[in-house]
C-alpha cells in the first residue's frame, strides 16, 4: 500500500521588524566595492569627534581597513581609542555578523565605553542596508553601482532614513534627476547629496597612509570633498542633538603651496 505524504501548513511570516538601534547609528554600506565608503566612514567619524562627540567605529569588513585608515597599528588592542581635540574620541573596533546587531541592538555598547552615536562600515554586501532604525548612506558611482544599490535597498527597513551619494563628477542637475528616478523606483522617501563628492588622490594617499584626512590643507577638490563630510556628519549629529548648532571644524593652515589646475588630479 503505498504511502500517504501529509504536507505541512505555513506559518504566516513574521512581519519586518522595526527595532532602533540602542546609541544613534550611522552605516555606509554599497553593494558595490571600491566606491570610497570606508574612507568616507572613517573621515565621518573623525568630523564628529572633531564635534566634540564620543564615537564607536565598527568595521564589519573582515579586512578591517577602517582600522589602518585610522592609523591603528597591527599591536595596538582590539578595541582601539583615538582622541581629537579637548573632548572627541573614536573608538574602533572590528566586529560582525550577528556580533554587531548584539551591540548595536541588544545588550549596546555599555562594556566597551560610553558612546554618543555609533557609525558603522560595512562589506559590500546586500545585507549592508538591512539594519533597522539607522541613518543609511549609500555612495554610488555609476550605473552599475546604482542597479546594486537597488538590490541593496530593496532589504532596508522603512524606519530606516536613506541619504543617496555620488561619488566622483557628474552634473548636480543631472545626479539630482538620477536621484529622483531611485527614489521612484524604490517607492519611498530618499535624502540624497546634493553636491557630488568628488575623488581626490591626496584624499587617497592620505587614507593609504593611516593620515586623518581632516590634516589635509583644505584647498581645491580636498576642500570639495572635506565640505560634503562636513555636511554628511552634521546630518548625524542632528540625531544626537537635533536643537543644538553644529560645532564649526577647528581652523587649518595650508602646509603647502595649492597650485589650481596641476592639484585638483581626481
Amino acid at each position: 500500500m503505498p504511502a500517504n505524504p501529509i504536507r505541512s501548513t505555513r506559518l504566516a511570516q513574521d512581519p519586518p521588524p522595526k527595532h532602533s538601534p540602542l546609541i544613534p547609528t550611522v552605516v555606509v554600506a554599497s553593494y558595490k566595492g571600491g566606491v570610497g565608503k570606508t574612507a568616507l566612514t572613517v573621515a565621518i567619524a573623525e568630523r564628529l569627534a572633531w564635534a566634540g562627540l564620543h564615537v564607536l567605529l565598527l568595521t564589519c569588513d573582515s579586512q578591517e581597513d577602517a582600522r589602518h585608515r585610522l592609523g591603528v597599528q597591527a599591536s595596538d588592542p582590539v578595541v582601539a581609542r583615538r582622541t581629537y581635540g579637548s573632548e572627541g574620541s573614536v573608538t574602533v573596533i572590528g566586529i560582525r555578523g550577528s556580533k554587531a546587531v548584539d551591540l548595536l541592538y541588544r545588550i549596546g555598547p555599555a562594556r566597551i565605553g560610553s558612546f554618543d552615536i555609533a557609525v558603522v562600515d560595512t562589506p559590500p554586501e546586500v545585507q549592508g542596508g538591512a539594519l533597522p532604525g539607522v541613518l543609511l548612506l549609500t555612495p554610488v558611482d555609476g550605473t552599475d553601482a546604482a542597479r546594486n544599490l537597488l538590490t541593496m535597498l530593496a532589504r532596508t527597513p522603512s524606519n530606516t532614513d536613506i541619504m543617496l551619494i555620488r561619488v566622483g563628477r557628474e552634473d548636480r542637475e543631472d545626479w539630482a534627476q538620477n536621484a529622483r528616478t531611485l527614489e521612484r523606483v524604490l517607492g519611498r522617501d530618499v535624502q540624497f547629496l546634493e553636491d557630488p563628492l568628488p575623488l581626490t588622490k591626496l584624499i587617497k594617499q592620505a587614507h593609504d597612509a593611516g593620515r586623518s584626512v581632516w590634516a589635509l590643507p583644505r584647498s581645491g577638490v580636498t576642500l570639495d570633498y572635506l565640505s560634503s563630510v562636513d555636511t554628511l556628519a552634521e546630518t548625524a549629529w542632528e540625531r544626537v542633538h537635533p536643537r543644538r548648532k553644529w560645532p564649526s571644524m577647528p581652523s587649518q593652515s595650508a602646509a603647502a603651496a595649492y597650485v589650481p589646475g596641476w592639484d585638483d588630479d581626481e
